[in-house]
């Protein structure tokens, strides 16, 4: 498996991957939309061929603070450590770029998505009602990035 920035080419592949994964919907364009606005936060996991096997899209809020917007890995590769990579290789690449804070969203029913974030060290901070189209829940989450001795 290699870890590597998004390129333009992945936008189909990784779609696919947000369609099937995700439970909102998005536009294939959002991808060149976050990269455009960071492109270091674009996170591609690839087998060997460089077929994209999962992802993960952050926006920079601030010099400190960058926030998940997306995150996938295709259902055939969970459970295989995909995930976890991309997120350690998203907390290094923002600690290169100053970044001390990681948030994101995730719906308050997804208990192994809020799991895997607490395993990696987000906190839960607030309940956001109504947060999705469908009128549910999320649970916001944050991270200090900090290096592991």
């Amino acid at each position: 498996m290699m870890i590597r920035e998004y390129d333009h080419r992945d936008s189909c592949r990784l779609y696919e991957i947000s369609c099937s994964s995700l439970d909102q919907t998005y536009n294939e364009g959002m991808f060149a939309y976050f990269h455009m606005q960071w492109p270091k936060g674009q996170i591609v996991a690839c087998d060997y061929s460089g077929r994209p096997m999962g992802f993960i899209s952050t926006a920079r809020i601030d010099m400190s603070h960058a926030r998940i917007m997306m995150f996938a890995v295709d259902r055939g590769y969970r459970s295989t450590g995909i995930g976890s990579k991309l997120l350690t290789e998203l907390k290094r690449v923002a600690m290169m770029n100053g970044i001390n804070n990681i948030s994101l969203e995730v719906r308050s029913t997804n208990t192994n998505a809020i799991d895997f974030y607490r395993k990696r060290g987000f906190v839960a901070s607030e309940i956001l009602e109504n947060y999705y189209t469908d009128g549910g829940d999320a649970v916001k989450m944050d991270a200090i990035v900090q290096l592991n001795i």
